[in-house]
């Protein structure tokens, strides 16, 4: 094989996750803005404003959170990762022949499910920046509304070796030692578009217990309306086996899909140490989130059926109904309409009858939420130019973006000048795995009530360390960031 067509195989692989399998941040303020994606996450206890929605709303009653901001900003961010190759990958294969032992390598790094890939993108538009202001009876509050938008999916490992090896016979594979039947059950996938509308409230309150250890210490919720739409598949089968009589295919898909609306519960807490250096932070997001999928809720079937299909079998035919041997919806004898099988009835009736692909039917609601997460963060300023900070996330499920592995983050924040912040994390665990992340800000520059941030970048290596072994990568960029104080 050429390092023409293995560039090509891999390309089809990328560009069919790309746009089979993306998991879109949501658009507006999370893990995808810049300065959280800096610190690889680790941003538990250091949300302020606006941001303290999405981590901990009990930030928003800290003393160091403005207690009237309406950021404003301009930016946008991207990330593509996948489960099993890296840049290095690409390198030690990339020579003018590719020969059966660097497939064997190649194939070798696939997980077993088959290949996965992710990509979010995000957009932080003025729009949805959302606003901080305070409230009567000392609550601090915050409202942001965000669009979530999102598909990931699931290449199976024979669909990869086929692109890789080109269709082998039965007697190939087996001389081989492989399967002989090309297995193509493990497709997987779900899309989901969500409206979703947060008002956080926070308080100072601090308990008896803590008062000896503690000079500041709130509570806060968020409270969520959600509204969209979820297409999911829950379950696929087939394979193919190629002969020299020809191919046999069996292979079928159900994928069901609704509208939805739901609401949704956040809660946190949050304390500052006695001297003030150090801030301890716990959430649970998604706690009580409830989505019921009740309206136009529908499931969809696919099948395709085929007995003997050659490259013959496609010239001169009228349509697939002459191709391939899915069953017919046919009009019986005694008039009823049916789906049946070629065997099932006589000649005349199967001739005559329409061959079913795809079949719809109206379902019963189901429910399907977005996963619960805990998260505890701590951030601590050995002096006022560095800050340090660490963060453990767990999620309760896996889905809509979300993997329920556990995930450890630290990181760290040190202004070279008082406008000029670096930052740099490492993380473990999640659907990330092993990442690192690093970034920079010109900012902030206050000019009476305002005050702007320029040029904000943070790049991720996600899946490994470092660039050349990690499985995918990130930026996240605002050209600029303005936060109206009061």
């Amino acid at each position: 094989m050429t390092t023409s067509t293995i560039r090509f195989a891999l390309a089809a692989s990328l560009v069919t996750g790309m746009f089979a399998t993306q998991a879109a941040q949501a658009i507006g303020y999370g893990d995808a803005q810049p300065r959280a994606m800096g610190l690889a996450g680790t941003y538990t206890a250091m949300a302020r404003g606006v941001e303290s929605l999405y981590w901990n709303p009990a930030n928003l009653a800290l003393k160091d959170s403005p207690k009237f901001s309406l950021p404003l900003g301009l930016g946008a961010s991207y990330i593509l990762e996948n489960n099993s190759w890296s840049v290095s990958t690409y390198n030690d294969f990339n020579g003018d022949f590719i020969d059966e032992g660097m497939k064997d390598d190649m194939l070798s790094d696939l997980d077993k499910e088959g290949l996965q890939f992710n990509t979010d993108i995000g957009l932080f538009l003025p729009v949805v920046g959302g606003a901080a202001f305070p409230l009567p009876w000392g609550l601090s509050s915050a409202i942001a509304f965000d669009m979530a938008l999102g598909v990931e999916g699931q290449v199976p490992r024979d669909m990869i070796e086929f692109m890789l090896r080109g269709n082998q016979f039965e007697r190939e594979r087996i001389a081989a030692g492989r399967d002989p039947n090309y297995d193509i059950a493990e497709w997987d996938g779900e899309a989901w578009g969500l409206g979703v509308l947060s008002w956080g409230f926070a308080k100072p309150w601090i308990p008896a217990q803590l008062a000896p250890y503690v000079s500041q210490f709130a509570v806060g919720t968020t409270l969520k309306v959600m509204g969209g739409g979820l297409l999911e598949v829950i379950d696929s089968d087939g394979g193919f086996v190629t002969r020299v009589s020809g191919s046999q295919l069996n292979a079928n898909g159900v994928a069901r899909g609704a509208v939805g609306v739901g609401f949704g519960l956040d809660l946190g807490a949050a304390g500052v140490t006695k001297d003030g250096r150090t801030t301890v932070g716990l959430s649970l997001v998604n706690l009580l989130d409830v989505m019921n999928w009740s309206i136009s809720a529908q499931q969809d079937s696919v099948f395709v059926v085929a007995e003997g299909v050659s490259v013959t079998s496609f010239t001169g035919k009228d349509g697939f109904d002459e191709i391939f041997d899915n069953p017919r919806e046919v009009r019986l004898v005694d008039g009823r309409i049916d789906t049946v099988s070629e065997s099932d009835v006589d000649a005349a009736i199967w001739e005559a009858g329409d061959p079913v692909f795809h079949v719809e039917q109206d379902i019963s609601s189901f429910s399907r939420s977005l996963p619960a997460m805990l998260r505890l963060g701590v951030a601590h300023k050995p002096f006022p130019r560095l800050t340090v900070a660490a963060n453990y996330d767990q999620a309760f499920s896996t889905g809509l973006g979300i993997d329920s592995t556990p995930r450890v983050s630290l990181a760290t924040e040190y202004r070279l000048v008082n406008w000029f912040p670096v930052r740099f994390g490492l993380s473990a665990g999640g659907r990330g795995g092993r990442s690192s992340a690093f970034g920079f800000a010109f900012g902030p520059v206050t000019v009476k009530r305002f005050q702007m941030v320029l040029a904000e970048l943070s790049l991720t290596n996600q899946g490994g360390f470092f660039p050349g072994s990690s499985q995918g990568a990130g930026i996240s960029f605002n050209l600029f960031r303005i936060h109206l104080n009061r």
